[in-house]
């Protein structure tokens, strides 16, 4: 009676804020002795107390066969307190569930209709494969109980029980048909929803199941059943298409009459999801005249996505967006009333709408859409932009005096003086709804989101909705200044791809490219987060490619050889060397038809400037600088460089050196090199190949592509190399066979001995690059005598092959030595004759050793020292 009730637990923990870590710690040490308790109330009220700090965060897995006590309890208000604990603190790893098989077996035989629940929920939490399949068939005899609230929650139970237990779908599955017809309204909903979360992972399973469902769908008035059936029917309708004419008629008629806008967005989903608007069956609008089903849908969308609830709104502009990939022509009738949410405060509204409308728009409307999500871009507190009103017009060639191109005046600059070219004309000001303290416009994610957005719009189907390319490039421009985010690879591409696919684009492109390069603050973000370095790259190619189609400009070279050039990759600062190397012989051709003294300086000029900023670069990749022209030489920095940007830059130091040999002194005529150098890389356009090209091409007759052209290049990747066999005994330096072998050699030209008059093992050899090189004089050799030691060598082969066997080697103890060795005939292996536990050849003695006895030891190794091998 002394004993704290949960209660009083509750009441020490707010009473002990201050203590609470040790008010717990001396709480449990009472549960732990409570638990041990045999009265079961005391045991009862423990359980409870220790659940209720498990809730905490503290551990009671300890305490896990007193739960399975305290669930074996007579009274029901403490067996509910064990099955409370067991749901809430066993998992599958639990050792004591084993031990619960009977008690809940027990349990849900019981007369006691809360005893039954209990244990039916109980064993919903911990079911795990073992306890499935061991009261499967007790749980599906608690089907046909009289309550129905007992019957619910079988349902409940067993739908958790399949997911442990598969096999029990066989059984379940028939008891759920019949069920569909029960009287009570909560045992259908509960049926219904577990076909329709079974249902999920294999649809066709229940298509058994179709026509009991179709009489409740036509004859049920509970809106969340009729929500769940409905769901139901858009699974069952992928599996079989028919299912989409039978259920249009109830769809459309659910559409026209009900006012819940939970049913009604579930069945336009389902309308679209199944297919059901392809159907061609009229219906009858509000005053009679027939319409499509699919135009009844999208009326009905307006009421969704117009409605003040946020939760409503977001489902009807998801269905709109479905609705649009079916029915374009028909979801754009919503688009100016869809536009007015991409400045909704909500951004999970502002993204659907986004969403919707990028399908929407069409030649007419892309501009208009492409300006309001520029203005959000713009006007948040990501970029520091502002208005300004009779800008100067900006000049596309930076230095080259070039005329002002099309749609590059702008009514933005931002602090640095960087106008914006797509900016042109009236800038729509967002409509701000309410005061909101973070902008949606500010977040990462959904200014990346719309700037994916725009690009997708403007070249969707092949830049169909494009009227104006160089407005489009232009606003890809904007992008790279406005994004606040890293779109640099996008931008890049989208870029690229414009430029060479559409010719008449090229000339404002190099405009555009020249604009970026010639943009210090840009060129130089190359090594923080923000940067844009692949945008710039693509400007560097093509103002390179394309240089041809403007006037040359000196500047050009300078603005392709920045200062931070070494923060690029190897390979974007290869697309910048070889742009380079092109203007630089445009530059060349361009300015040798004005050949004068003037030129001829400038020229000069131009070369050393050159050689400074490709000098700059080059020691720059050393981290020493200061000792990186006295202690490198250009040669050895070449080295170092990636091999695709030292080539392109041994290209250009060679050019330059060509022009400036030729320019060394002033003539009447610019030198010949100054006019075709640039021919070098106009031979052939550049013109873009489409993807399916190749599949245009007809096959030759009797040209198979699918045989292979050699043999199989056999896998590697899974050889064992055998380990090396030990050396000769011939390197060993014995006396016995190595000093005579040495002592022949003496006068070989080939043999390389040491400076000590011996030679040693393997590792004692000479390092390879410290091998003299040794000059052979053959004029002691009389080419006569030769030609007679070549005629005696055949004709002792020859009595060695009519004999069949080798003769006998006769062993002398005087030798005249020749100039070569005897060959020994070996027959070599190939791989595939190689065996896999060595080389064969060192465990196999030449057949002309083994017929001379115990003479073969010596002549073999003689002839392994004279020559190193054999033959």
């Amino acid at each position: 009676m002394f004993e704290k009730s949960l209660t009083d637990l509750i009441q020490g923990l707010r009473a002990n804020k201050r203590n609470e870590s040790a008010y717990i710690q001396k709480s449990l040490e009472e549960i732990q002795s409570e638990v041990q308790s045999s009265d079961m109330y005391v045991k009862s009220a423990a359980v409870d107390k220790l659940n209720y700090l498990h809730m905490f965060g503290y551990d009671m897995n300890w305490a896990n066969f007193n739960v399975v006590e305290v669930m074996a309890a007579q009274r029901f208000g403490e067996k509910r307190s064990g099955y409370l604990a067991a749901a809430q603190s066993f998992h599958q790893e639990t050792d004591v569930l084993m031990l619960t098989t009977n008690l809940i077996r027990k349990d849900l035989a019981s007369a006691n209709d809360m005893e039954v629940a209990v244990a039916l929920d109980g064993l919903a939490q911990i079911a795990t494969p073992e306890l499935s399949m061991s009261l499967f068939d007790d749980v599906l005899a608690v089907i046909g109980h009289s309550r129905p609230y007992i019957r619910k929650k079988a349902f409940m139970c067993l739908h958790k029980m399949v997911l442990k237990y598969p096999e029990g779908l066989h059984a379940f599955v028939p008891r759920l048909k019949e069920h569909l017809d029960d009287p009570d309204p909560s045992v259908v909903s509960a049926a219904v929803t577990v076909v329709c979360e079974l249902a999920h992972t294999n649809p066709r399973n229940y298509m058994p199941l179709a026509p009991k469902l179709y009489h409740l769908l036509n004859t049920l008035s509970n809106n969340w059943i009729l929500i769940k059936i409905v769901k139901l029917f858009a699974s069952l309708a992928s599996i079989e298409p028919r299912l989409a004419k039978k259920i249009h008629g109830p769809l459309s008629q659910l559409i026209c009459t009900t006012t819940a806008m939970s049913l009604l967005y579930e069945c336009i989903h389902t309308a679209i999801v199944a297919d059901v608007i392809s159907v061609p069956v009229p219906i009858a609008d509000s005053i009679g005249r027939e319409i499509e089903f699919a135009e009844l849908c999208t009326r009905k969308l307006a009421l969704l996505y117009e409605t003040p609830d946020q939760n409503v709104r977001y489902v009807g502009l998801v269905a709109l967006a479905l609705m649009q990939q079916k029915r374009p022509d028909l979801a754009s009738m919503h688009f100016e009333p869809v536009l007015e949410f991409l400045d909704d405060p909500d951004q999970t509204i502002r993204t659907r709408a986004l969403e919707a409308v990028s399908g929407m728009v069409t030649r007419k409307t892309l501009t208009k859409t492409v300006k309001l999500l520029m203005s959000q871009l713009i006007l948040s507190n990501t970029i520091s932009l502002q208005p300004k009103r009779n800008t100067d017009p900006m000049t596309g060639a930076g230095r080259s005096g070039l005329e002002t191109a099309p749609g590059l005046d702008s009514p933005f600059v931002d602090s640095a003086g960087t106008t914006l070219a797509s900016a042109s004309g009236t800038i729509i000001t967002p409509r701000r709804i309410g005061t909101a303290l973070f902008d949606p416009a500010d977040n990462p994610e959904y200014r990346l989101y719309v700037v994916e957005t725009i690009i997708d719009m403007c070249s969707r189907n092949s830049y169909a909705n494009l009227s104006n390319f160089e407005w489009y490039v232009a606003t890809l421009v904007d992008l790279v200044y406005v994004a606040g985010v890293d779109v640099g690879k996008l931008v890049s591409a989208k870029l690229l791809d414009v430029t060479v696919r559409v010719r008449q684009v090229r000339e404002f492109g190099i405009r555009v490219a020249r604009k970026l390069l010639s943009d210090k603050q840009l060129v130089g973000q190359v090594s923080s987060s923000m940067s844009q370095s692949a945008v710039i790259t693509t400007a560097a190619y093509i103002l390179g490619e394309y240089c041809a189609l403007l006037p040359a400009d000196a500047n050009d070279i300078e603005l392709l050889l920045p200062e931070s050039l070494s923060r690029f990759t190897p390979d974007q600062q290869a697309v910048f060397v070889q742009a380079a190397t092109k203007v630089f012989t445009y530059w060349l051709q361009y300015i040798s038809e004005y050949w004068n003294a003037e030129i001829w300086e400038s020229v000069r000029s131009t070369l050393t400037s050159t050689l400074e900023r490709l000098s700059y670069f080059l020691y720059s990749k050393d981290t020493n600088s200061s000792t990186a022209c006295s202690n490198s030489t250009v040669e050895s920095i070449f080295a170092s460089l990636v091999l695709q940007v030292s080539s392109q830059l041994s290209r250009f130091v060679e050019i330059i050196k060509v022009v400036s040999m030729s320019t060394s002194n002033l003539g009447d005529e610019a030198p010949r090199v100054c006019h075709e150098l640039h021919f070098l890389f106009t031979a052939y356009d550049l013109n873009p190949v489409s993807a399916a090209a190749q599949g245009k091409v007809p096959v030759m007759e009797g040209l198979d592509l699918d045989s292979p052209i050699g043999d199989a290049i056999p896998d590697t990747t899974h050889l064992v190399i055998p380990p090396p066999s030990p050396p000769h005994r011939a390197f060993g330096g014995t006396e016995g066979s190595g000093g005579r072998g040495r002592h022949r050699s003496k006068d070989d030209p080939f043999y390389l001995g040491s400076n000590a008059g011996d030679v040693g093992g393997i590792g004692d050899l000479p390092d390879v690059d410290n091998i003299p090189v040794v000059a052979l004089d053959l004029s002691h050799i009389d080419p006569g005598q030769a030609k007679k030691d070549k005629k005696k060598k055949k004709k002792s082969k020859n009595r060695l092959e009519t004999d069949g066997r080798p003769r006998r080697l006769r062993k002398s103890k005087e030798r005249t030595p020749s100039l070569s060795p005897p060959r020994v005939p070996v027959e070599i292996a190939g791989d595939e004759d190689m065996p896999d536990g060595g080389n064969e050849m060192q465990q196999q003695e030449p057949e002309a050793d083994r017929s001379s006895g115990g003479n073969s030891t010596e002549t073999g190794t003689t002839h392994n020292a004279e020559n190193g091998n054999l033959g």
